[in-house]
């Protein structure tokens, strides 16, 4: 699932909201080759129905690995990147693209925490708000859709779990409400870091954080 490879319209479509939709199901999205590998045994041998959502974008990725690799269970989301001026939570291909605007945005003095979910169903709420409790704000990042799409389920569960800490609202980078476009175009589609680090600037700071 998932653009970023110049593949054909239909075949770059995030279809994650509609399993997450599903209760019963478990819904997994490696965003590293460790990941994909741990998380794909971890899912054949659960005793719940997992579906395994595989970014196409991670085919391209190679990486050496001391087999067995064992990353944590399912339903575990990790710190990719520490942090203590925002949160940004992203899953699947749009991990990577949080992780350049967070060095990005310490050229311009922002200090960006990166949360990777690594499962949507059951999303790993702990550790989100711990890191939102830490920094007090929130960016969702991904290329499904916004509207209905699982950014709104997490933003509105980071406002439910930690008002009182949160400095602005949670801000969300998606896909745009239309289908997916042609290749040629889908750079314009898919979050980039201009757009992330438009969000962030739009955190309600009263200065730019030294």
């Amino acid at each position: 699932y998932g653009g970023g490879i110049g593949a054909v319209e239909h075949h770059s479509d995030s279809s994650e909201i509609y399993y997450m939709a599903t209760p019963g199901l478990t819904v997994v999205t490696p965003a590293t080759v460790a990941d994909a590998y741990a998380l794909l045994r971890r899912s054949i041998a659960s005793p719940d129905p997992v579906v395994f959502l595989e970014p196409k974008r991670l085919y391209w990725r190679k990486e050496e690995l001391g087999l067995p690799v064992d990353t944590g269970p399912l339903g575990s989301a990790v710190v990719r990147r520490p942090g203590s001026h925002a949160t940004v939570v992203a899953y699947g291909p749009a991990v990577s693209t949080a992780l350049e605007a967070a060095e990005a945005a310490a050229e311009l003095g922002w200090d960006l925490e990166v949360v990777d979910l690594r499962t949507l169903m059951p999303l790993d709420d702990a550790t989100v708000c711990a890191s939102v409790r830490r920094t007090g704000r929130a960016v969702v990042v991904h290329e499904a859709h916004g509207f209905s799409g699982p950014g709104a389920e997490i933003a509105a569960r980071i406002t439910e779990r930690c008002f009182y800490h949160l400095e602005a609202p949670v801000r969300r980078v998606t896909g745009f409400d239309v289908p997916y476009p042609p290749p040629l175009l889908e750079s314009h589609y898919l979050p980039g870091v201009d757009r992330i680090l438009d969000a962030v600037a739009s955190l309600e700071w009263e200065a730019v954080p030294a």
